[in-house]
């Protein structure tokens, strides 16, 4: 559920930050809209053809597809140089548009530490700030956030062996069914999700091996997605996560993908783009994800779009309903009483 936080310090903006992402040591640009709209973490640009495209791809976010009236922008890196640049240059643009935002604060953090680059002021981020913003993200039944994005990763990673045991004769079953059965089966599927919300009771290895086996067939896909809503895709995203670590690889691209999807729907954008990085080839529907992803499609659009009969039509035409862009990339001089950041939901576009 959306909730409006009132950051009033450097400290509280900072600890936010890691909850936002899903990682506590963002490298790169972080760019937060005040009052709303999707939060981003881009790579630092290293040369000119880079950072035009740096520069482009957000300010089309910001300025075209979800306009704000004021953005906080920090920087992280050991390179205070390369940090202040993006930093400048980001902020120009955006200030130089006819319809371009307030920008403030600019900081850049190294560490615990942060620059101010608009005041000339520095400080220490307070821990105890961290440890209350823990706390109350703790309370909300939220994960905390993991050290690094690379951790995003090693949690993906799990033991196979119990349902590779299972998985020939789930294949062979599944092989031979016919249109009926299939049907069966994918009703089966979605009921196994109907359980797993209701008790949050993990799959047994044949159970598993079961739903990898049907889960390359566009019925059953479907049939888990009429299941997911914005309301429910944390929960729906444990499931798929955990199907993730136990898939043998010849059968983890599909789980992956749902990961994804459910992942965007959470508004967790640092996770879906892990998931999708599990893939060992591209399909349709990871792709509606990662372009719903670069566009910053606003994840409430999935609950609008959201058909009983289809959901890859629905991420379809969730994903589609911004321009295309030809090229895809992957992405305050106010103290306290600072307008409030849209959280713990808002969806993050870049890596």
């Amino acid at each position: 559920m959306n909730r409006t936080l009132k950051l009033s310090s450097h400290d509280e903006l900072l600890s936010y930050v890691p909850h936002a992402l899903g990682f506590r040591r963002p490298q790169g640009m972080v760019c937060l809209p005040m009052g709303g709209g999707p939060i981003s973490r881009t790579d630092l640009p290293s040369t000119p053809k880079e950072k035009e495209e740096f520069l482009s791809m957000l300010t089309d976010v910001y300025l075209h597809r979800h306009p704000t009236g004021r953005m906080v922008l920090v920087a992280y890196g050991e390179d205070g140089l390369a940090c202040l640049e993006a930093l400048a240059d980001l902020s120009g643009r955006l200030v130089e548009a006819p319809n371009g935002p307030d920008v403030g604060p600019m900081l850049w953090v190294n560490g615990d530490e942060w620059f101010d680059v608009l005041e000339r002021t520095t400080g220490t981020i307070d821990l105890g700030v961290r440890a209350r913003f823990d706390a109350e993200f703790a309370l909300q039944g939220r994960v905390l956030p993991v050290e690094r994005r690379d951790d995003l990763a090693t949690a993906l990673q799990g033991d196979p062996t119990g349902v590779a045991v299972h998985l020939p004769a789930a294949e062979e079953r599944a092989m031979s069914m016919d249109t009926s059965t299939r049907i069966a089966e994918a009703a089966w599927v979605g009921s196994m999700l109907d359980g797993f919300l209701q008790h949050r009771t993990y799959l047994a290895d044949a159970d598993a091996a079961r739903v990898l086996a049907i889960l390359h067939d566009s019925g059953a896909r479907d049939a888990s997605m009429t299941k997911l809503a914005r309301e429910n895709a944390r929960v729906v995203s444990e499931f798929w996560q955990d199907l993730v670590r136990r898939a043998p690889a010849e059968v983890r691209d599909a789980p992956a993908t749902m990961l994804a999807l459910s992942s965007f729907v959470a508004g967790d954008g640092a996770k879906a783009w892990t998931a999708l990085d599990q893939l060992s080839e591209h399909n349709q529907l990871a792709d509606l994800v990662a372009l719903a992803l670069e566009q910053a499609v606003d994840p409430k659009t999935w609950d609008t779009f959201r058909s009983p009969a289809s959901g890859s039509a629905a991420m379809q035409r969730a994903a589609l309903r911004t321009t295309i862009t030809p090229d895809r990339q992957r992405p305050e001089k106010n103290g306290p009483g600072a307008p409030g950041v849209s959280g713990p939901d808002s969806p993050a576009p870049g890596r």
